[in-house]
């Protein structure tokens, strides 16, 4: 007798692209390792809101089904079913044919003759008039593969039950946004990851593998010493799943194997990578092994008064930059002052813009630093929201200096990733909290939320300024710098 398959979920494909070894890991691996991650990261790193409901039905209407209160998944199932058959738009539904399932955020009725009219032929649906598309609602636009392989799934089960497959699936964002694909573009690719899926859930384990996203899942400790105790190539910071394979493919395995390689004998063999990928990858190697720096460049920073640290922290599960960081070093006077604008809720936003850029305003004979995009990212997304003097905006531009480019620009280090902890704790910077970071940061402020206990706030802060701290300490480190120079630990 075949043994029956596993259930498949939209959930697999996005464990699937965080990291493989997740799905495997949930079967096989000894649950005492799993670590357990707080429901509020789980919708941060899905890309969720905390009230997808409240957001979309100022767009959408909808009846609401509430798997929980139903015997089980099957009996969600017949009861969205009822729902489509009535015509209604379905959101928090269950869909399932055979051992597929899945919950999508929104289904929403559409007339057959949109379908019809699309394909250029007579369309018929189970539901008679109309047939079914789905959403999915996020925190933002972005289509990332996860997203889309997730829509897709949906797609395909909705073509099983409605006899036809829907032309296009959509995301939406909690200002009513709408971004849209077609389904079809991506039906092959989305077959090869399945298939991939289902060898995991049938025992086959994923090839060693580590990536920034492997830290999301509550499985990285495993993932971190599968991939460190076979020397895997994917230790080398940047390298993706399909350089990994080139590599295997060239009989190149191993850090070690990469570090020992010849930059010119790799370059006969991959024709298609630049030589400063090879190069980087080569060095990277080098110095995984001998555990010492290699300073490829001196930065050169600005001779300005006033060096100002900027860090944001957000909560994407409520659509909320919560605190705007900075902290402002005098260099005549040597004194260092840190100042915050901070959100008590999303109604405050605009009022912390305006005090930043009244903040900035005042600025003179200065540069701003900070580490990675997300500071630009936000201070042009409430220019456009909120408003901003086109002055201020270019002056902000003008003088800021992203030292997490600085860092890969001019020095390769003994580490797996260049995230702020990671360099910044390299060089000797301690947090007063050593496992805070932006995640445990959306935590403390849900929990202050509900609270208002004015020791999470202190915690919020606290780790908000140990940012700007860490970020000015690897500026100074980066400064002193310069080649054939070794690892200078930071000064007491």
């Amino acid at each position: 007798m075949a043994s029956q398959k596993q259930q498949l979920t939209a959930d697999h494909f996005y464990k699937f692209f965080q990291c493989p070894h997740w799905i495997w890991y949930d079967i096989y691996a000894d649950a005492k390792r799993k670590k357990h991650i707080p429901p509020i990261l789980e919708l941060l790193y899905k890309g969720k809101l905390v009230n997808p409901s409240e957001s979309i039905k100022k767009f959408k209407e909808f009846e609401q089904i509430k798997p929980e209160q139903f015997k089980d998944i099957e009996e969600a199932f017949l009861a969205t079913l009822e729902l489509m058959k009535q015509g209604k738009n379905v959101y928090h539904g269950v869909l399932m044919h055979e051992n597929w399932a899945g919950m999508p955020d929104l289904l929403e009725a559409r007339p057959m003759s949109e379908l019809s009219r699309r394909s250029g032929r007579d369309e018929r649906s189970v539901f008679g008039d109309w047939h079914y598309v789905v959403y999915d609602i996020q925190n933002t636009l972005d289509l990332r593969d996860e997203y889309k392989f997730q829509l897709v799934f949906y797609s395909l089960i909705l073509e099983r039950l409605q006899g036809v497959r829907p032309k296009e699936a959509y995301v939406i964002d909690p200002s009513g946004n709408i971004r849209s694909f077609l389904v079809d573009d991506f039906v092959d690719q989305f077959h090869i990851t399945r298939e991939q899926i289902e060898k995991i859930l049938d025992g086959e384990k994923p090839a060693p593998f580590l990536k920034s996203s492997c830290k999301r899942t509550p499985w990285y400790s495993l993932c971190f010493e599968g991939s460190k105790e076979c020397d895997d190539v994917s230790l080398i910071f940047r390298i993706s799943q399909a350089d990994q394979r080139r590599l295997y493919d060239i009989g190149i395995r191993t850090v070690g194997e990469l570090a020992d390689s010849d930059v010119n004998d790799l370059q006969t063999k991959l024709e298609d990578w630049s030589f400063d990928k090879l190069v980087r990858f080569n060095n990277q190697a080098k110095v995984l092994l001998s555990q010492q720096p290699l300073i490829l460049k001196k930065p050169l920073f600005p001779a300005v008064r006033f060096e100002v640290y900027f860090d944001i922290e957000s909560d994407p599960t409520r659509d909320i930059h919560y605190l705007l960081g900075v902290l402002i070093k005098d260099k005549k006077s040597g004194s260092v002052e840190y100042k915050k604008f901070f959100a008590n809720n999303k109604g405050e936003e605009p009022l912390i813009w305006k005090n930043f850029l009244d903040f900035l305003a005042e600025l003179d004979d200065f540069v701003i630093y900070h580490y990675a995009y997300l500071e630009k990212v936000v201070f042009d997304a409430f220019a456009l929201k909120y408003g901003a003097p086109s002055a201020l905006v270019s002056k902000f531009r003008e003088n800021t200096i992203d030292l997490y480019n600085q860092t890969v620009e001019t020095v390769i280090l003994p580490l797996y990733f260049y995230s702020l902890k990671d360099v910044a704790g390299y060089i000797g910077y301690k947090w007063d909290d050593p496992e805070a970071g932006g995640a445990e940061s959306v935590v403390w402020y849900n929990e202050w939320l509900e609270t208002k206990d004015s020791n999470i706030l202190k915690k919020i802060l606290k780790y908000n300024e140990d940012d700007v701290r860490a970020t000015m300490a690897i500026k100074k480190w980066l400064e002193q710098q310069g080649p054939k120079k070794r690892r200078e630990k930071l000064e007491e």
